[in-house]
């Protein structure tokens, strides 16, 4: 009798111990987490459509997560990145810390906004950095689940660019892969995580939009102004332009 009286407990325990580690890990408990901290760390609205996770097959997808515009740059979103490919390695998952094989972020849509000499997405870098704090080391109270990447692919982008001085870009930026994010600190957070893959996102598209004629800064914008008004009005009007020059 105490022997079934044992067992019968054991396999209830069990049965407890499953439930809360699939709610532990459910969809509904990332997507929360994501809205949860993403928008703390990036200064503005972040919305995740579903989240699925099968732990059984070991993989996961989020889908319709979008980063909406810093304040300053208009309605609409920064980010839009679609599906994300999710593989587990579930026996590696506690409740503070979860390792994924890989993610894969294909086709995401980036629209960047550039006013003056400021864009969008180094204003979300700016609000990244001051919400981690000195030195990008945020303060730890155990309470935030942190993560280990394998390998995170963010490939095929697809960028636009608002300029208020040269209209609407299109531009190529390469594709990105990481490497073992997290493995070294035993674990990154949500807002590491968010600058191991923004900033070179960001790098690589600054880089492209001054390939694109737009320079970052106040002088720069001045040279571009006056080259594209040249460019559109020809030699005819070149005194025009010579407006833009300080007088000496």
């Amino acid at each position: 009798m105490k022997l079934l009286m044992w067992i019968v407990g054991s396999v209830v325990l069990l049965v407890v111990a499953v439930g809360v580690y699939v709610a532990l890990f459910s969809g509904d408990l990332v997507k929360d987490a994501i809205e949860e901290y993403a928008p703390a760390y990036l200064g503005t609205g972040v919305r995740v459509s579903t989240v699925d996770i099968s732990l059984a097959e070991g993989s996961g997808e989020v889908r319709g997560l979008q980063i909406d515009n810093p304040a300053g740059f208009g309605g609409g979103h920064a980010f839009k990145l679609g599906t994300i490919k999710l593989l587990l390695d579930p026996a590696q998952i506690s409740q503070n810390l979860v390792v994924l094989k890989s993610v894969q972020i294909d086709g995401a849509e980036i629209a960047a906004v550039a006013k003056g000499s400021s864009t969008n997405l180094q204003q979300l870098m700016d609000n990244l950095a001051a919400a981690m704090g000195p030195e990008n080391s945020e303060p730890d109270d155990g309470s935030e689940v942190k993560l280990i990447i394998d390998r995170l692919d963010f490939t095929n982008a697809k960028t636009t660019v608002s300029s208020d001085v040269l209209g609407d870009l299109s531009v190529n930026i390469p594709d990105i892969h990481l490497k073992d994010v997290g493995r070294a600190s035993d674990g990154a957070t949500i807002g590491e995580v968010i600058k191991q893959l923004l900033d070179p996102v960001y790098k690589n598209v600054s880089k492209a939009m001054i390939a694109q004629g737009l320079n970052l800064d106040v002088e720069g914008l001045k040279a571009n102004l006056k080259d594209k008004i040249s460019e559109k009005i020809g030699g005819g009007l070149k005194g025009f332009t010579d407006l833009l020059e300080p007088a000496r």
